[in-house]
């Protein structure tokens, strides 16, 4: 049976996480009565910088599977179940992300291009990759012994946005999971220098202010 290590992040602000919490144990408990999958759940109160201590501590409990959520997200029904169910698919070989989205229903995170940009996810099924965010991500223990160093896994690319070039580089499938698995209000800053959108010029100049300020 493999062992499930769940990852909660608390990012900056405590909205959502009393809801978060209650809604991912509802799903886990509701996967967990078919037998299929073991779960411990940890928390990450260190927001992003604290993803790799996160990941050292549960893989000391001995998961094969581990998965990140935000805190502040609205879990989508059934996200856990689909996360699952798509890796399983894919033989615990991929990496597979969730796409969240903003009330308004426009997308803030997900799987990436090469340069970072966000793709929209099929409805049905998954699709691949390059680049993606942690706020809903699945990763097999694969992945990690995939890496001469597993840390690596946490480092994002420079210029742009999102996590998954040591992966991409060790051959790991990136993937993207079906429909949207959840709901955020959080606003995010992308940098100049790391916002796909933006011009070469851009960035230059958002870098050197950066430096010289």
């Amino acid at each position: 049976m493999p062992k499930v290590a769940i990852i909660i992040s608390i990012m900056e602000g405590d909205d959502g996480s009393a809801g978060c919490l209650e809604e991912c144990q509802r799903q886990v408990d509701a996967v967990a009565s078919e037998g299929k999958y073991s779960f411990s759940i940890f928390l990450n109160d260190e927001g992003e910088a604290g993803y790799a201590a996160s990941w050292e501590k549960a893989s000391g409990d001995g998961a094969d599977i581990f998965l990140w959520i935000d805190h502040d997200l609205i879990l989508s029904e059934g996200a856990v179940a689909s996360l699952l169910e798509n890796s399983e698919f894919l033989r615990h070989k991929a990496v597979i992300t969730g796409t969240v989205g903003r009330p308004d229903k426009s997308l803030v995170f997900g799987g990436r291009t090469r340069r970072g940009r966000l793709l929209e996810p099929d409805p049905v099924i998954p699709i691949p990759c390059h680049l993606f965010d942690m706020a809903v991500a699945l990763v097999p223990a694969f992945a990690f012994t995939s890496l001469e160093t597993p840390v690596d896994f946490f480092r994002k690319s420079l210029l742009n946005y999102g996590y998954g070039v040591k992966a991409a580089k060790a051959g790991v499938a990136r993937m993207i999971a079906p429909g949207i698995l959840g709901v955020t209000s959080r606003t995010l800053e992308i940098p100049a220098f790391k916002n796909p959108d933006s011009t070469l010029r851009e960035k230059t100049v958002w870098l050197l202010r950066s430096i010289f300020k």
